[in-house]
């Protein structure tokens, strides 16, 4: 669970809350995953969800003081009644070679704003916009707010390795439509915004070597003793191996 300027956010696969290592969560290719959000604020939220650089709400998801959501599907061309979930498959070269490859591939980014205190009513309809409401959360409307171009990535120069094609894994995927999804949505209304915008940034990894996702639950076994640990040790409490290995 992630959690930044009282907003809290989390990827769920199979109903469990996935672990994160950092900014990583593993997830195996083929499952379908949503974006649990929940807002602690004591005012209103606009939450905006980006996977792979795409818009997944146009227009953002509204959310109460103290509401969550379960995010499980994209809304495309207006849709308020059903859609697909999200699914998580390999960059193949097969994809790759019709798709092409983005620098935020794998990358799920919560963007959000709280709406400002309540002023006397002045009946300044520039200050009031249309939305959508979804089980659990509202959605503003798709055309009235303009959110300028997507954060761009620092650059960073990357050191040169020696490796090999068959010793690499390809850990890296990209989010696809899955499943059908009947997540409703309705419209709601929502006033002027902060200026102030606060972004939380998942990675999504996978791979063959990922056999299932990795929950909160998930007891961390030594590899050098073999002892089930607690999923928040760093090291185990048999033999004292670092549970972390980066390497």
């Amino acid at each position: 669970m992630m959690y930044e300027s009282k907003m809290a956010a989390a990827i769920k696969v199979k109903g469990k809350v996935l672990r994160e290592f950092k900014d990583t969560v593993y997830v195996p290719f083929g499952s379908e995953y949503s974006i649990l959000l929940k807002n602690l604020h004591t005012t209103r939220a606009v939450v905006n969800v980006y996977i792979d650089g795409d818009d997944m709400v146009p227009g953002g998801i509204v959310l109460n003081a103290g509401q969550e959501v379960d995010l499980e599907r994209s809304v495309k061309n207006g849709n308020l009644t059903e859609g697909n979930k999200f699914k998580f498959i390999e960059r193949s070269g097969a994809v790759e070679q019709h798709r092409g490859a983005k620098l935020e591939d794998g990358l799920v980014r919560v963007e959000f704003q709280y709406e400002q205190p309540a002023r006397p009513i002045s009946w300044n309809t520039s200050q009031i916009s249309g939305g959508i409401y979804p089980q659990g959360g509202l959605l503003r409307g798709f055309n009235d707010v303009h959110y300028g171009a997507p954060c761009s990535l620092n650059s960073v120069t990357a050191s040169a390795t020696s490796a090999t094609m068959d010793s690499f894994v390809n850990d890296v995927g990209i989010t696809v439509p899955g499943s059908k999804s009947e997540q409703r949505f309705t419209t709601t209304h929502v006033g002027a915004l902060e200026s102030t915008k606060h972004s939380m940034v998942f990675k999504i990894l996978g791979g063959e070597a990922v056999k299932e996702a990795v929950t909160v639950k998930h007891k961390p076994k030594c590899t050098t003793c073999g002892k089930h640990n607690k999923a928040t040790a760093k090291f185990c409490i048999e033999c004292g191996t670092a549970l972390e290995i980066f390497a």
